[in-house]
């Protein structure tokens, strides 16, 4: 029931910004698809970093996953940074995020083999593989003006359509990260150390 009840309030969350109001521009369906997704990697930063004082000796890798989710948000949010820095700082501001995450990890670098062989075992691992794959495979792809020349056989289409693509499925991603995190942060609450 929690999966069916899950898959359900995904499919509503990435349609809702189709929903809104047409304007004669895209703008406000864009705002929300990318406030949607700061709003998700968000979540995902929160439930690893309040899972993490019941991870035991995972504590470090949870945090550190935290602010690689934190990373994430922010780069979502580099158009807004962009108006009250200069553009070519903006990109830096991911920056302290990774050293921490970067930090964890090394730092702890017994803990990070461990729980990396325990995910790879892990259900959640599924979800958050099928993320990366589509922000890195299918976004790129779908996302590209030369797929839709090719697919249509013209140039006469919306030249928003690439960027419309692109983002909503940077934003299925987003919600398969926060699934794939709460599957991670569930049997926190069973036990200890046990990711299986």
């Amino acid at each position: 029931m929690g999966i069916a009840a899950l898959i359900s309030l995904g499919s509503v969350l990435v349609l809702f910004p189709a929903w809104l109001p047409q304007g004669e521009n895209s703008a406000m369906e864009d705002g929300a698809v990318e406030l949607l997704q700061v709003a998700l990697l968000s979540a995902s930063a929160a439930f690893l970093l309040a899972s993490s004082s019941h991870a035991g000796r995972f504590k470090p890798i949870y945090r550190a996953l935290s602010f690689a989710a934190m990373a994430a948000a922010v780069g979502e949010i580099q158009p807004v940074l962009r108006t009250f820095a200069p553009p070519h700082l903006t990109r830096f501001f991911i920056v302290p995020f990774l050293a921490v995450t970067l930090y964890y990890l090394v730092r702890y670098k017994r803990e990070t083999l461990r729980f990396a062989a325990l995910a790879s075992r892990h259900p959640a691992s599924g979800f958050i593989a099928a993320a990366l794959i589509l922000i890195y495979v299918f976004s790129r792809f779908f996302g590209s003006h030369a797929f839709w020349e090719a697919t249509l056989e013209t140039t006469d289409y919306p030249p928003e359509l690439p960027s419309i693509c692109r983002g909503y499925l940077e934003l299925v991603s987003c919600y398969f990260i926060l699934v794939g995190v709460i599957g991670f942060c569930m049997p926190m609450r069973h036990r200890d150390n046990s990711l299986s």
